[in-house]
């Protein structure tokens, strides 16, 4: 049956007569953060003690630790340099479909490269996984496997293109650079984020300023931090359980300090269960950044390891090639070189089915023919409609 409008209509109703006051609770509270921020700006020290003993109480516990700046302040765009190479990549994969003739998985993986004065160059990686590949002890790859495969496949391209780039160089990605998949647990997982962290090294060798770009970010770890200072040093084992400035995201706590396009918060550093990973130089790090335009702010989050992240000349490198790469696509602001490599490493419906003909006319002509399941040949049927999983 399809979806009953009805039924929705009488809780869209209900929804659209809880938003005014919503809303009117969640500018009380968004005022109470940005003035805990304030209030709590000149006393870094104190935040870090908390979080340090919040932690040995709740290792999973995760929010923003101040650094070296002062965390209300905002900072200018610095000049852009006159030579710079940039990279970006994305990703983009086929999941394998138990239903379908034959499981197989693609991953596809697109970089852009970028100079002042030169032709934008597309590279692209493609990667069919079959048979063997496919299969782990605990049975068939998952989704979050293969998605993670993509990730660490994003991160191999950048570090070979920028392996023979001239310097200054800066790679982007497309979301946070700390892996967030499931399960964590795995040896495949492991042994992923192993070899994340190899490539993290060897772009920190090259002297590369590499950084993930989140738009539209909703995350929330200033806010945690302002949350765990108001609890008094006796209930710190409640940390992360005590929410009174729930729903407000740090883009609504920066949206009210950065408020000249091109400037920057402070750098916070970042703790979570996985952070004792990310050690030394390759700690990971994150900044507010206006993208946007006078009068109309627009706020990304950049996250980038310690040795882009405290040095002062990478940082501006950063902050300065982002806003460049931003102004490109005008009122809409999204860096303009990932916006290209995603377009370069975009799978459709057809590349999808372009695949499996491929890999059906190949064993057919070694004398194999494969079926389809029944519940996919009727989804199949004439006249009915394609709906994502």
């Amino acid at each position: 049956m399809p979806v009953d409008y009805q039924q929705v209509q009488e809780q869209v109703r209900a929804m659209g007569a809880k938003t005014p006051a919503r809303m009117a609770g969640m500018r009380q509270k968004r005022l109470q953060a940005v003035e805990r921020l304030r209030q709590v700006a000149n006393q870094p020290e104190k935040l870090v003690q908390k979080v340090e003993l919040a932690r040995s109480y709740n290792p999973a516990l995760r929010c923003a630790i101040p650094g070296k700046e002062h965390i209300a302040s905002s900072f200018k765009p610095p000049e852009m340099p006159d030579e710079i190479t940039l990279l970006a990549a994305d990703g983009s994969q086929i999941f394998p479909d138990r239903h379908a003739e034959v499981e197989f998985s693609l991953i596809n993986v697109g970089a852009i490269q970028m100079a002042p004065g030169k032709t934008p160059r597309e590279t692209v990686r493609s990667r069919l996984i079959y048979y063997d590949e496919l299969y782990t002890p605990n049975g068939l790859i998952t989704d979050e496997a293969v998605s993670l495969m993509r990730d660490l496949e994003e991160r191999r391209l950048l570090l070979e293109l920028a392996g023979q780039a001239p310097a200054p160089v800066v790679t982007l990605t497309d979301g946070q650079l700390e892996l967030f998949r499931e399960p964590r647990e795995t040896p495949e997982f492991s042994q992923a984020f192993d070899d994340y962290l190899d490539v993290l090294e060897a772009l920190r060798r090259l002297g590369v300023s590499t950084a993930g770009y989140v738009d539209r970010p909703q995350g929330d770890l200033v806010v945690r931090l302002l949350e765990l200072d108001m609890l008094p040093e006796s209930d710190l084992r409640q940390a992360g359980k005590e929410r009174p400035l729930v729903g407000i995201t740090d883009e609504m706590l920066f949206s009210e300090l950065l408020q000249n396009p091109g400037e920057r918060s402070a750098v916070f550093a970042i703790q979570s269960i996985s952070a004792h990973r990310f050690a030394g130089e390759l700690a990971l790090h994150f900044f507010y950044l206006n993208v946007g335009g006078p009068g109309k702010p627009y706020l990304a989050r950049v996250e980038a390891p310690a040795w882009v992240a405290q040095e002062a000349s990478a940082l501006d490198t950063l902050q300065s090639a982002l806003l460049a790469q931003c102004r490109i696509l005008g009122h809409r602001p999204f860096p303009y070189a990932l916006h290209r490599a995603h377009e370069v490493a975009v799978i459709s419906y057809e590349d999808k089915d372009r695949m499996m003909e491929m890999i059906l006319a190949e064993l057919n002509r070694q004398g194999i023919v494969l079926e389809k399941s029944n519940k996919q040949s009727y989804k199949d049927q004439p006249g009915r409609m394609r709906f994502m999983r």
